[in-house]
């Protein structure tokens, strides 16, 4: 599985001045291919765009 952490990392050091609080990291049941998107697909049927791939060189 391949999570881009530094958005919520970020968001934990700003929380870090709060008492607590949760930052939600999504779980993909599935990850495909889809043209040139990345997907991922959780269990209740929602659908995330991961990444983007362009065939630009």
């Amino acid at each position: 599985m391949i999570i881009n952490l530094n958005e919520y990392r970020n968001k934990h050091r700003k929380a870090k001045k709060k008492s607590s609080q949760f930052v939600k990291i999504p779980v993909y049941e599935r990850v495909y291919m889809d043209g040139n998107k990345l997907i991922g697909e959780c269990s209740n049927g929602y659908k995330a765009v991961i990444k983007e791939y362009n065939d630009e060189k």
